[in-house]
């Protein structure tokens, strides 16, 4: 599945710029499709997703939270804390 732009939502309030940032992400696919490589490159660019940024993932088979590593706009997870 690709990238669900509705299903993505901020969680902080930005109140201190020098933080990382929190998101929520719930799709019906599974961990392991959500977090390959890329998925979230679309969000670099629409929600400035960055280096250290996280990510709380609902998916179809559990839930898990999961540290960003972006590159040159391309986004990728680190290793988290999962449920499954």
């Amino acid at each position: 599945m690709a990238f669900a732009d509705g299903t993505f939502v901020r969680l902080d309030s930005g109140a201190n710029s020098n933080a990382g940032k929190m998101f929520l992400y719930k799709e019906v696919a599974t961990l392991a499709a959500i977090r390959a490589a890329n998925y979230f490159d679309l969000a670099v660019a629409s929600y400035s997703l960055a280096d250290e940024d996280v990510i709380v993932i609902l998916g179809s088979d559990g839930f898990g939270l999961s540290q960003m590593s972006v590159t040159a706009g391309a986004a990728t997870i680190g290793e988290g804390l999962t449920s499954a």
